[in-house]
């Protein structure tokens, strides 16, 4: 493939523009995000990363670029049966150790919360939140963007990059009336944002080990909103899970940082 035709900036202006342009209507002025033009506005501008990806993949390298997406979305074999356990395991366990440690010291202990009244509209609630973020960001933030940026910069440089960007990705969302109220309520923004860019180092380091697997990363991102609807965190307990989460961040920048000083000796 041809590295001087990645474009990862322009990757990454073209996806928040995108984005950008649907979702400032509801924010801007108030629209409601989940009923009429406001729901049809957030589903436009969701998938801008998945467009912007599509595009500039196949403007690096054509149909064999594409090709080279698709594969690594279906192959589940591309990553080891230990790191598949991590990827389903990892988050729900930090929010249960949160929700542990606040438990030695008086705290209430977790709370299973199953959305909708019954397993066929778990299903469908499950299936919608996969549809509507993992599955398509993923496409562009992983499927070309995090490959554009590794060609110059090192996994953990790159991971700066696109986290900041994934956050910002998202600021409109915060910005809009009732949009997370079926989410538990708008997050604080800094720890959301910190949070963001905590998780990409973390997800990088399981791209890079499961040779550049993005089923992988979209059942990641998956589990990650997944276990905030099944397991609900309280403000305390998300501090402790944040905690956490920056601890296993900084691991995994550490390995990425000794890999690939490893790698250019």
């Amino acid at each position: 493939m041809s590295v001087a035709a990645y474009r990862p900036f322009a990757f990454l202006a073209t996806a928040l523009a995108w984005t950008w342009a649907f979702w400032s209507v509801p924010a801007l002025t108030g629209l409601e995000p989940w009923s009429g033009k406001g729901r049809w506005l957030i589903y436009l501008g969701g998938v801008g990363p998945l467009l912007a990806g599509l595009w500039f993949q196949h403007r690096h390298s054509a149909g064999r670029g594409l090709r080279d997406l698709w594969q690594r979305l279906v192959q589940p074999g591309r990553a080891p049966l230990w790191l598949w356990a991590a990827t389903l395991l990892l988050i729900p366990a930090l929010s249960l150790l949160a929700h542990g440690l606040l438990m030695l010291g008086g705290g209430t202990g977790p709370t299973l919360a199953l959305p909708g009244a019954t397993w066929p509209a778990a299903l469908g609630y499950a299936a919608f939140i996969f549809l509507l973020g993992p599955l398509p960001e993923e496409i562009g933030w992983r499927g070309y963007g995090l490959d554009a940026l590794l060609v110059r910069h090192d996994p953990v440089v790159a991971s700066i990059i696109l986290g900041a960007a994934w956050g910002a990705w998202h600021l409109p969302l915060l910005a809009m009336d009732g949009y997370y109220d079926d989410f538990g309520g708008p997050p604080v923004l800094w720890l959301f944002l910190w949070s963001i860019l905590m998780k990409t180092l973390i997800m990088t380091w399981g791209y890079l080990a499961s040779d550049r697997s993005l089923l992988l990363m979209v059942v990641f991102h998956f589990m990650i909103n997944a276990a905030g609807e099944v397991l609900p965190r309280s403000a305390e307990v998300e501090t402790v899970f944040q905690f956490l989460l920056t601890a296993v961040a900084l691991a995994a920048a550490l390995h990425l940082r000794s890999n690939w000083h490893a790698a250019r000796r």
